[in-house]
């Protein structure tokens, strides 16, 4: 890290990007480091602005949120650093919404969505769901994008057998809560409690052999190489890539009972205490 970054004690947040960092300051302002070309060195143009709010990284390349709701990028064009000239000049963007290997997706105030970056990976948007208006959460693989609408249907794009094609049954569902995504599959909760999935079988994307555990869900989480479930009476179900953590059964005595996705008073005060001690560091 360059030692005039390193001496900085207004940073928020910081952000990865394969082979760089960058980080938002409380003024608003962003600073970088790392390999130059992939997003270490902020153009002085981007640089000088001070109404950053929100940053994320692909593998190679950043954007950044204004408060002005437009987006920036830098980096490596092959990895999402050139923001077409017509999302470039969006006002109405209200969230940077996630990243994948060479992609970014944002949604926009009218509800629709938008891409950019390499087209096999997601970077170009079906004109079908670009013009579709209830767009509430945008997910990604590291090849596709998936998102769900405010009508509980899920819509996905970018390398069909990596999740951006949804099968016709899942499709058809108009129940979809949650969507989350491994490297190559996305796994959704529906409101009834079970959990659907497609894309590469080997990180999640086939709940086959979890499927009759797979009930009462009340929420999903990914990683690389699969799914985890937890469930209302405390079960804790995983699937994908055995090695990946997708076979949790050595430890499910240690699981079951034990975790929870609502807050308690004693996760709620450790909270208050790293945010303390986070403000009294800088």
């Amino acid at each position: 890290m360059p030692a005039d970054i390193g001496e900085l004690t207004d940073i928020d947040r910081v952000v990865g990007a394969g082979q760089a960092f960058a980080a938002i300051r409380a003024s608003g302002h962003v600073v970088g480091w790392g390999l130059g070309t992939n997003g270490g060195v902020v153009p002085d143009d981007i640089a000088g602005l001070s109404d950053i709010k929100a940053l994320i990284g692909s593998f190679g390349a950043f954007a950044a949120h204004r408060g002005n709701g437009r987006i920036v990028a830098w980096g490596n064009n092959t990895y999402g650093a050139e923001v077409p000239a017509v999302i470039a000049a969006m006002t109405d963007i209200i969230e940077l919404s996630c990243a994948n290997a060479q992609a970014f997706a944002a949604r926009r105030e009218t509800g629709q969505v938008v891409a950019w970056g390499t087209a096999e990976y997601g970077g170009t948007i079906d004109p079908l769901i670009e013009g579709l208006t209830d767009i509430e959460e945008v997910s990604s693989t590291w090849r596709a994008f998936a998102a769900r609408r405010r009508n509980g249907h899920v819509v996905a794009w970018g390398r069909p057998a990596e999740g951006g094609l949804v099968p016709d049954d899942i499709a058809g569902l108009d129940d979809i809560v949650q969507v989350c995504g491994s490297s190559m599959a996305f796994a959704a909760l529906r409101r009834n409690g079970t959990v659907v999935a497609w894309g590469d079988a080997t990180v999640g994307g086939d709940t086959t052999p979890v499927v009759d555990q797979l009930t009462g869900v009340v929420a999903l989480y990914d990683n690389t190489h699969g799914f985890t479930a937890l469930t209302a009476d405390g079960r804790v179900v995983t699937w994908g890539h055995a090695e990946g953590g997708g076979d949790s059964s050595a430890v499910q005595d240690r699981l079951r009972g034990k975790v929870s996705y609502h807050a308690s008073p004693v996760t709620r005060g450790l909270a208050l205490k790293a945010d303390r001690l986070a403000q009294t560091s800088r």
